[in-house]
């Protein structure tokens, strides 16, 4: 054990634009609205039954119209959608999107740009469900591109509906850009969504991924996703199209609203020290400079303040170790009060930017290793002395988890309670480390085909096992480590946290048995005296208690793993409990704050 304080950084999360993601959080109703085309995601679960995205179709009269994708006539991005119809006789024809899930009353914003050649005719928007109509209106096109807003109240709920706009030819007539968004949001965010991770208690989140290296699996630029969500420009992660809405700002807004400070990662590769330092002065500068002013001029005069910055997403080796100080200056002159974070560390890394930096970060997967994971944190230590002595520079694991990859069946140990179990592991020894690691993100946050703790489809979403414990520790543990000893070696005796509340009020114990046995210890808690007589408890646990690791949480069963809360009865200070199989328990005894000791 470490003697420090335990920060609440420790409890973050990890968004990137990868799949279905961050389309996952966002509001849209519609996939591709700009008519770009969608694209296989680069990762798989089970492909026979994994999320897809619904395509747009052709509807109505196919056989009389010509359907093509316009790269000269077109609002933003590559293309829009042109439908041409040549001759007499008339006929109605357009596109359609199926799988749209809307709610009786609750009312959506359609939007579109339209431009329309030849008879002007009215362009009908319908919302429809088995031949039924449950919202439409008629909009008039014009022979320039033009953006129209409609308000669209469905008349009845529907999992599976279809938006279909259709005109009477013939004439020809461009789409682009259309939007189906629930007036209901936080920021254009799903409200069910912003509710979960506001109840998780993140501390922070970081923005970073793949989508930022030159590596084929995105192409992301933050300027291309801030400004005015109709000119942005659409890109693709992990083979994905993501959706032009939830750019770099609304991110970070995301963040705010769920009470969690954002960690922005900026690109090396395929970047620049002027570009990361432009990044940082138009979320950090006032509005008398350059990019501060463009931030006014998009809709947010104040600035972010954004504290914390990670030069490169998973780089190492020489030419990031001779670049990585150029960054630092750079940004460090627009904001000198921001913390920057490095990529991967290593000697020369600490060496050359030391000076600057007030984290190096490594990433964790395969968490379910202690040893190995806490070697490579006392290697970091040793790594730290040795390169930059003068400098109190800490540890930010910015991202980690039990894996990264494992695609195809075996990713789904992600959803799993002993998933949880590995994860609550993990997070203890983060608790003992407390005094050099700071900050850390699990990955990922939402879908992430198995990876993120919240899971969600067009109308629902559920918690998965590493959620709830997760959240236990976030909203439950204490801010101070405390020793323990113990007579069992590790191997026998759950994997334990003690920590201490802020207040000196508590004493909270946090305890993993992934055995398959119930585990009996004795519980001394005789330096604090008061702490024998009843204390509150949370099980994470599976419900149906099948004495199997492989159980998870679904859409069909939502609750199947979660805290089971509890009160514990003892009349002394040492006593007997029984930590049952396969779970995480936490024991939260109340002290006078006068008390002190260790557990």
């Amino acid at each position: 054990l470490h003697i420090g304080t335990i920060n609440p950084l420790q409890y973050g999360q990890f968004v990137e634009y990868l799949c279905d993601l961050v389309p996952g959080m966002w509001a849209e109703k519609l996939y591709d609205g700009s008519f770009e085309g969608l694209t296989p995601y680069k990762l798989v679960y089970l492909k026979e039954t994994d999320f897809k995205e619904r395509p747009w179709v052709p509807c109505g009269a196919t056989n009389r119209a010509e359907y093509t994708l316009d790269r000269e006539t077109k609002v933003s991005g590559e293309v829009s959608q042109r439908i041409a119809v040549a001759a007499e006789p008339p006929c109605i024809v357009g596109v359609s999107q199926d799988g749209i899930a809307v709610s009786k009353a609750d009312a959506c914003t359609f939007s579109v740009y339209l431009k329309q050649r030849g008879p002007l005719e009215p362009v009908r928007v319908s919302l429809h469900r088995e031949g039924r109509v449950i919202a439409a209106c008629e909009l008039t096109p014009t022979t320039e591109w033009t953006k129209y807003q409609v308000r669209l109240v469905p008349s009845e709920t529907a999992a599976n509906a279809t938006l279909s706009l259709q005109f009477r030819g013939p004439g020809t007539l461009w789409f682009d850009n259309a939007t189906l968004m629930p007036e209901d949001t936080i920021g254009g965010w799903r409200r069910d969504v912003v509710d979960a991770v506001r109840a998780l208690k993140p501390g922070v989140i970081r923005f970073g991924g793949s989508a930022l290296d030159d590596n084929n699996l995105g192409d992301f630029r933050w300027r291309e996703t801030i400004g005015d969500q109709d000119r942005r420009t659409p890109f693709r992660a992990w083979g994905g199209l993501q959706p032009t809405g939830p750019g770099l700002e609304e991110i970070v807004q995301f963040c705010r609203a769920v009470g969690a400070e954002p960690l922005i990662c900026v690109r090396f590769h395929a970047g620049s020290p002027k570009d990361a330092a432009d990044e940082v002065e138009y979320f950090n500068g006032s509005v008398e400079t350059p990019m501060g002013a463009i931030r006014a001029r998009n809709g947010h005069r104040d600035p972010y303040h954004i504290r914390m910055w990670q030069i490169g997403n998973e780089v190492s080796g020489p030419e990031y170790e001779a670049r990585i100080a150029d960054f630092c200056r750079a940004m460090k002159r627009v904001d000198p009060a921001i913390k920057l974070l490095s990529s991967y560390p290593t000697p020369g890394v600490l060496r050359n930017a030391g000076a600057w930096l007030d984290y190096v970060s490594p990433h964790h997967y395969g968490c379910a290793d202690l040893p190995g994971k806490q070697n490579d944190i006392d290697t970091i230590r040793r790594m730290i002395q040795e390169n930059a002595p003068d400098r109190s520079i800490k540890i930010a694991i910015t991202e980690w988890n039990t894996t990264a990859g494992d695609a195809g069946p075996r990713r789904a140990m992600l959803w799993t309670l002993a998933n949880a179990l590995a994860c609550a592991r993990y997070q203890n020894l983060l608790h003992r480390n407390c005094d050099l690691v700071e900050i850390a993100n699990r990955s990922n946050l939402t879908n992430s085909f198995c990876s993120g703790i919240i899971q969600t489809d067009n109308r629902r979403l559920y918690k998965t096992p590493t959620y709830y414990a997760q959240q236990l520790y976030a909203t439950l543990a204490g801010s101070r480590p405390l020793a323990i000893s113990s007579s069992f070696p590790p191997d026998l005796a759950p994997d334990i946290s003690a920590t201490l509340s802020s207040d000196g009020t508590s004493v909270i114990l946090f305890a993993v048995n992934d055995g398959p046995r119930t585990i009996t210890r004795t519980l001394d808690l005789s330096d604090f005296q008061s702490a024998g007589r009843r204390a509150e408890v949370w099980t994470l646990i599976d419900r149906e208690q099948a004495g199997m690791p492989d159980v998870a949480n679904s859409f069909a069963w939502p609750e199947r793993v979660v805290p089971v809360r509890s009160t514990l009865e003892e009349s002394a200070s040492k006593f007997d409990y029984q930590f049952p199989s396969l779970s995480l328990t936490v024991i939260r005894w109340r002290i006078r704050p006068s008390e002190r000791g260790s557990l």
